[in-house]
């Protein structure tokens, strides 16, 4: 499917409509690359969050003058 869909935006569209097919498709790959990123990070927060709660060990600071 990829060569036929390569091979349709190579015959059929001009040269400015490829440019601009191609630079979206290499933002749209950037961006799902940056949120594959944030996921993992989330994963990672609630990895965490499950395994503090499993031990009872949480410390909440609140930011509050003691």
């Amino acid at each position: 499917m990829k060569k036929l869909k390569k091979w349709l935006l190579e015959q059929f569209l001009p040269a400015w409509a490829k440019d601009t097919v191609y630079q979206e498709n290499k933002a749209l790959l950037a961006e799902l690359e940056r949120q594959k990123q944030e996921i993992r990070e989330l994963n990672a927060y609630i990895d965490g969050m499950e395994t503090a709660l499993r031990r009872q060990r949480i410390v909440i600071q609140n930011g509050g003058a003691s």
